[in-house]
């Protein structure tokens, strides 16, 4: 099918469907780490520490996701491929060096233990895996230029296969890692070694579609345009990745500080297992949209899909499936299991509010008008912190139902925001993407 051809909503379902899959994935491979880390000893300590270096380094990192989107508009030919693949390697720079010199020197102990109130061993088991996920800059460019060049192409089927890939080799890495490694450590070396392993078999199917590029002739995108485009999805990558992170500080306030720590963490594991395909309504919008046509059955499309998410969460979190979820098939504790109850119950408002954030994000970046998604994610951190702060005056809340609580708000605000903003634009006359005619 040509990659501009007008869109209906089964294309939009075939383009979708397999990154349903490659996204549910993804996230089993951090489920699974922290199904591994229950069953070893002190689960609850192995936990806060693996989750609290996850939402660090994935704050810092995300950034680098944004070549994706990037490479989507920009790529027209292999010079601009690789115009853009050199642009995003010296961005990806800057991360690298902030994680690592925080997760190696003194600033870990302060930024884990003391502004977060980790314990000492928490603070250091987080610090070194930090510092080996720090890594996975590397293997994640390559990974997002790749998945670039099959979106174009309208090809998602390879990356859920590029997936299933990382996922066994992670269940193998997890078999051996632990017998040199602590578990945090383990943890996060076994999803750098999976990603390093997607990005060599990502590498090696989208070559045929690179070499399907012409080598010169298309749009060259300046850095400043490039950068003009990137600043504010960076922007929103941070704060979307930072809310997790934010979230933490708060919790390291509550009486039981670990145990809250723990417990959002698995809430978080779940909640992106479950609602995180919703996020790639980021890149099908912005990979199948290009008129208003498009866009009216994008939000058809989207309609759909959320509803039927929010019936899957009714039906696991809703039923006595809960506890076979949590008990069973987690193997938590049961009073880390109960504590977490909660939370897991109120993922019904992310879901909702998560799919629609990401949609308008897409529109608006098929728009090329990124500044007021940079607004929003501002926004989305300030509501984060409005209610997070509950927990400096009420100690003995629990962790679980005041992080999810500040995540859904926070993205309900930016749904506000960005549907506002995408309505304005479909009322302007004249075109709004870059190939409406």
């Amino acid at each position: 099918m040509h990659p501009y051809a007008p869109l209906t909503v089964r294309t939009a379902v075939v383009f979708f469907v397999p990154l349903i899959l490659t996204t549910e994935l993804h996230q089993l491979s951090h489920s699974l780490v922290h199904a591994f880390l229950a069953r070893l000893g002190d689960p609850t300590t192995t936990i806060a520490a693996f989750s609290v270096a996850f939402a660090f380094n994935t704050t810092f990192s995300g950034i680098i996701s944004v070549s994706t989107q990037a490479g989507m508009s920009y790529i027209s030919d292999q010079r601009s491929f690789w115009r853009i693949a050199r642009f995003y390697f010296a961005v990806s720079l800057v991360p690298l060096v902030l994680i690592e010199a925080i997760a190696l020197t003194p600033l870990g102990d302060w930024l884990f233990g003391g502004m977060m109130g980790a314990s000492a061993e928490v603070t250091r088991l987080a610090k070194s895996a930090s510092a080996v996920m720090g890594l996975w800059v590397f293997p994640n460019q390559v990974r997002n230029l790749a998945i670039a060049l099959c979106m174009m192409r309208r090809r998602t089927m390879l990356i859920s296969h590029s997936t299933m890939v990382r996922l066994v080799s992670q269940a193998l890495m997890l078999m051996v890692l632990p017998f040199w490694m602590e578990g945090a450590v383990a943890g996060a070396a076994s999803l750098v070694g999976c990603m390093t392993v997607e990005a060599i078999y990502m590498y090696w199917v989208s070559r045929p579609i690179y070499t399907e590029l012409p080598a010169r002739g298309g749009e060259q995108a300046s850095y400043r345009q490039m950068w003009d485009f990137s600043w504010p999805l960076m922007i929103t990558q941070i704060t979307e990745n930072g809310v997790t992170f934010v979230i933490n500080f708060f919790l390291g306030r509550l009486d039981h500080p670990d145990l809250a720590l723990a417990a959002f963490g698995v809430v978080t594991a779940l909640n992106s297992l479950v609602a995180s395909p919703l996020r790639n309504l980021v890149q099908t919008a912005q990979a199948l949209v290009h008129n208003r046509r498009d866009m009216r059955v994008m939000l058809q499309f989207a309609h759909r899909l959320t509803l039927v998410y929010a019936v899957l969460v009714v039906g696991l979190f809703y039923t006595p499936l809960r506890e076979v979820i949590l008990s069973g098939i987690m193997g938590l504790p049961a009073k880390l299991s109960s504590y977490a109850a909660p939370g897991v119950q109120m993922l019904l408002l992310v879901v909702i509010v998560w799919g629609y954030s990401s949609l308008f994000r897409g529109l608006l970046s098929a728009m090329r008008k990124t500044q007021i998604i940079a607004a929003g994610a501002v926004i989305r951190l300030l509501v984060v912190f409005a209610v997070g702060s509950v927990t400096l005056f009420a100690p003995n809340l629990n962790g679980a139902a005041v992080g999810v609580a500040a995540v859904g708000f926070a993205f309900l605000a930016e749904v506000l925001i960005l549907g506002w903003q995408v309505t304005l634009y479909s009322r302007t006359p004249g075109p709004i993407f870059p190939r409406e005619t």
